[in-house]
């Protein structure tokens, strides 16, 4: 049976890097990430090339789409397409985890691990955002950062032009239970559905409602 979108699924990559299993996966992904996945310096980053693609491939095999007919393309902005099949998708992955989402319209999803700080966000984020994490105790911000961080690049990613756009272009009002995007004090109509990770946070940016995690678990 054809499942429904959207669709948003969760790989755990551990056991993926477990005695270079990864590269099992290799030959059915496109030579391109074959070829990426191969050149990277770090066994963990290969192991997180090859498992999103494998986890794209799976999903999209969840839609009755063969791998013979997973095409892809890419914008002018270098961001990878579905050139056969009326379906959009986001890809990431961040420590041991891999994300993909699908849906009938665009769609971005980012997941993060905690790594930025107060003094980077003040170079980069819009000074709205600026202003918000300086009402914060030193306890609170690093969450608030962690969140900041995904949704905007989730934001940037359901664009189609990544950090094409600069990240101080637009800003996040965060609230305990739900955050919304504005760009000149207008609201900008998308919908932004976060997940705590242990100790990490994904965000997707769609126009659907929220779905629920799918945890794949291949077959090793």
């Amino acid at each position: 049976m054809q499942l429904q979108l959207p669709q948003l699924w969760l790989l755990d990559l551990r056991p993926l890097m477990q005695d270079e299993r990864w590269r099992a996966f290799l030959p059915e992904l496109p030579i391109e990430r074959q070829t990426r996945a191969r050149s990277c310096r770090r066994e963990e980053d290969a192991a997180r090339l090859t498992g999103a693609g494998f986890l794209l491939q799976q999903a999209l095999l969840s839609l009755n789409i063969p791998v013979s007919e997973q095409i892809f393309r890419k914008n002018d902005w270098g961001k990878p397409y579905l050139a056969s099949h009326a379906v959009e998708f986001s890809l990431t992955h961040a420590s041991y985890y891999a994300a993909c989402a699908l849906d009938a319209s665009s769609v971005g999803v980012d997941l993060e691990a905690p790594r930025i700080t107060l003094a980077v966000a003040k170079r980069y984020f819009h000074p709205q955002e600026i202003a918000f994490l300086e009402t914060l105790s030193e306890p609170e911000q690093p969450d608030a950062l962690l969140r900041l961080w995904t949704i905007k690049e989730a934001y940037t990613k359901q664009l189609g032009c990544g950090l094409h756009i600069p990240l101080d272009s637009f800003y996040a009002d965060l609230h305990e239970s739900e955050a919304n995007l504005y760009q000149d004090s207008r609201p900008i109509p998308v919908r932004l559905h976060e997940y705590p990770l242990n100790g990490l946070r994904l965000c997707l940016c769609s126009n659907s409602e929220r779905p629920e995690i799918t945890q794949f678990i291949p077959n090793l």
